[in-house]
């Protein structure tokens, strides 16, 4: 009886060492899919972490994070636009008069718009305000912006007021009026400025950023 006893009780000794083995296996096996499972949901992330803006030193840029607690304003513009091009007076102008209440960045989507080209078009065209590359589209993506010249304002809380044209005076590409009648860029920073509601997002006429892909 005590060998019968005794052959159970080895019997069941490895019945529980060989249960104990299995459930280290499929512990094992659970924790390779649970990473495996975890790279996969975060590869979309990891990816699109490493779409970066620069500044023209080719150092990462992160102009929310510069802009502080001042409004910001994102001025999309392509060197070979030339409605962009046009509007260099005015977005010269209108930076230099808010300069000291609102952040401003001429931002490139072209990946074609290297720092030398961004340089001299800033030169050719007298502008003193930062410029950025967005070759990734990540602030275009943000901004919800489709053409140049377009405009993004954020409010000092950095959530997007308006999006769209600067003001009218194109009708449509080669189409332009005597002079602007509205003014959607200024309405927007003023209304940044004093929490008055923005103006209606006004579609923008230029050239397509998706063109530049």
């Amino acid at each position: 009886m005590n060998d019968r006893w005794t052959g159970r009780h080895r019997n069941s000794k490895i019945s529980g060492a060989m249960c104990s083995f299995v459930f280290k296996a499929d512990k094992r096996s659970v924790l390779r899919f649970l990473r495996s499972a975890t790279l996969l949901l975060l590869l979309p992330f990891l990816t699109a972490a490493q779409k970066t803006v620069e500044n023209l030193d080719g150092s990462p840029a992160d102009p929310f994070l510069a802009a502080r607690d001042k409004p910001m304003v994102l001025l999309f513009v392509r060197i070979d636009c030339p409605i962009s091009n046009r509007y260099a007076p005015l977005i010269n102008r209108m930076s230099s008069e808010y300069s000291a209440k609102v952040a401003f960045w001429l931002v490139y989507p072209a990946k074609s718009a290297t720092p030398d080209k961004i340089r001299q078009h800033e030169r050719d065209y007298g502008y003193q305000l930062p410029a950025l590359r967005d070759p990734e589209h990540v602030l275009a993506a943000e901004a919800h912006v489709q053409i140049t010249p377009e405009v993004a304002v954020f409010d000092a809380s950095h959530r997007l007021l308006y999006h769209g044209r600067i003001d009218n005076l194109y009708q449509d590409f080669g189409r332009a009026r005597p002079a602007a009648t509205t003014h959607e860029l200024n309405d927007a920073i003023q209304a940044a400025l004093t929490g008055k509601k923005p103006p209606a997002n006004a579609p923008a006429v230029g050239c397509f950023i998706a063109d530049l892909e």
